[in-house]
């Protein structure tokens, strides 16, 4: 199973952020729901809540997705999942998590809400380096670093909260790097992905299989990447734009990826049936270029990507101290 053919189109800058529009080859509908039109509740798992696993539910009629680095707020402590996931209707399941609020651990909590909101760069990126990376076990000890920074760059929270830190800086309070996300582009017709840069080199590849669902987290994908401005020195932040040539030969790095046969894949990645809609979780790492999502199968279709993320694992935010 391969990449679509992908089109990146002509860049715009959001302060240092340089976000190009993608394109893809793919089909249209796959009438799955996904962000804030999902109907998808969360609790703590009824056999004692774990920081690393929380349990969904998908209350609506159609096929749910929930994306890798969507935040889960509430309960006990909030969470941030750990991969992609597709909930048929009806479907309950257990999925992996990991905490982005280290200093709270509220007992008798057990719901969360979901607002589709996403995670900010800099700690999703430590999701793209899997848990088969060389850098090794502990990865929530490096999510909780990654958000770490944040209290080090803007004040301390009393929790350590990812999600308090995103509040105020939605709010204009404590704000080092002033760019106002209203000034972002628009989603355009048919547009399905973007290539974000910073500091002229392309960070991430982001691409959904449908204009809808690219369109149901681009706004929550723009605003999580401006709180990440904040850690950035003042050289990074004058930088300039991205040249476009580097978007789309970031975008071809990840097009040449292949990721097997749907029903062929790695024997530890199961498929899973969600009525008439079968996926798999994909993953793939290709020299500097790491990939992740989610593929899904129609009765009368070839498999398709649903969601892909690609990182440029050589970007200095993937290792920013």
């Amino acid at each position: 199973m391969k990449v679509p053919q992908l089109h990146v189109g002509a860049g715009s800058t959001l302060g240092p952020l340089s976000i190009f529009p993608v394109w893809t080859s793919g089909p249209g509908s796959l009438g799955i729901s996904t962000g804030t039109h999902a109907d998808v509740a969360v609790t703590e798992l009824a056999s004692g809540a774990q920081v690393a696993r929380l349990t969904v539910t998908n209350n609506g009629p159609h096929p749910a997705l929930l994306l890798e680095g969507e935040l889960l707020e509430g309960g006990q402590q909030h969470r941030t999942c750990a991969r992609d996931v597709v909930l048929g209707p009806g479907e309950t399941r257990d999925i992996d998590t990991f905490c982005v609020e280290a200093g709270r651990w509220e007992a008798g909590e057990t719901t969360h809400r979901r607002q589709a909101r996403r995670a900010p760069l800099n700690v999703r990126s430590e999701l793209a380096n899997g848990p088969g990376s060389q850098r090794g076990g502990n990865r929530q000890g490096r999510i909780w670093e990654r958000v770490g920074r944040f209290d080090a760059a803007r004040g301390a929270s009393a929790t350590s909260s990812l999600l308090e830190h995103m509040d105020l800086f939605t709010e204009g309070r404590n704000v080092r790097n002033r760019v106002d996300a209203a000034d972002g582009p628009t989603a355009l017709e048919g547009q399905r992905g973007v290539v974000i840069g910073l500091g002229q080199q392309p960070l991430l590849l982001e691409v959904f299989g449908t204009h809808t669902l690219f369109r149901r987290h681009y706004r929550q994908l723009i605003d999580s990447a401006l709180l990440d401005l904040e850690l950035l020195p003042p050289q990074a932040l004058a930088s300039g734009p991205m040249p476009g040539q580097r978007a789309r030969d970031f975008a071809a790095r990840v097009q040449a990826m292949d990721f097997g046969t749907f029903d062929g894949g790695a024997a530890a990645v199961e498929v899973r049936s969600h009525g008439s809609l079968r996926s798999r979780n994909i993953a793939r790492a290709a020299g500097t270029v790491s990939a992740a999502g989610i593929a899904v199968e129609l009765p009368t279709r070839r498999p398709q990507l649903a969601h892909l993320t690609g990182w440029n694992t050589q970007h200095p935010l993937m290792e920013l101290a």
